[in-house]
């Protein structure tokens, strides 16, 4: 499990500065690309959408009205679009990488230790990261990517301290402590 979890770590850093040594990289391009993928395997991301929407309950139906009404939005907008992704994947990209430093270091240290380390290694990756990308034609670094990085960070190491709360009565009663 060990050896899985540092392969977890190394994946998704290379990943990361993979992602970050892009000249110019834009989502949207890399979207169509997915969905042409997608569409290959008989499976497109509209039709992905409609069949969930399809499915909702009646409650629901003001649902198909505000997606409708932002994906007309977004064909307008195309780049508020672009940066509305650009930085949830950030968000999603560092939150993941917080969550397997922790796995990882979970192998080695306490839990609260863990959970100390996994915040330590996820914020220096997005300050190298954001370094990185300083260097990288098309690309910039800024203190501020580092910031919306950290909520990421934060929002894993939140979903991690809750999921202690959850279960330490569990470990409490069995063992007597949280192992």
């Amino acid at each position: 499990m060990r050896k899985k979890a540092f392969a977890a770590v190394a994946g998704l850093l290379v990943l990361t500065y993979y992602l970050s040594s892009v000249p110019y990289l834009r989502v949207l391009p890399v979207l169509r690309q997915v969905n042409n993928f997608m569409v290959r395997i008989n499976l497109g991301i509209a039709d992905l959408a409609r069949a969930i929407a399809g499915r909702l309950p009646p409650e629901l139906e003001s649902v198909g009205t505000i997606t409708g009404d932002f994906y007309q939005y977004a064909r307008q907008n195309p780049v508020i679009i672009e940066f509305i992704l650009r930085k949830t994947a950030h968000v999603a990209l560092f939150f993941a990488i917080t969550l397997v430093f922790f796995i990882f270091w979970r192998h080695y240290l306490k839990p609260v230790k863990a959970v100390a380390a996994s915040f330590v290694c996820g914020t220096l990756a997005a300050i190298l990261d954001e370094t990185h990308q300083y260097y990288v034609t098309g690309r910039s670094g800024a203190i501020a990517d580092v910031l919306i990085d950290m909520v990421g960070v934060l929002l894993a190491v939140i979903l991690i301290a809750i999921a202690f709360l959850l279960v330490k009565p569990i470990y409490d009663k069995n063992s007597g402590h949280i192992s």
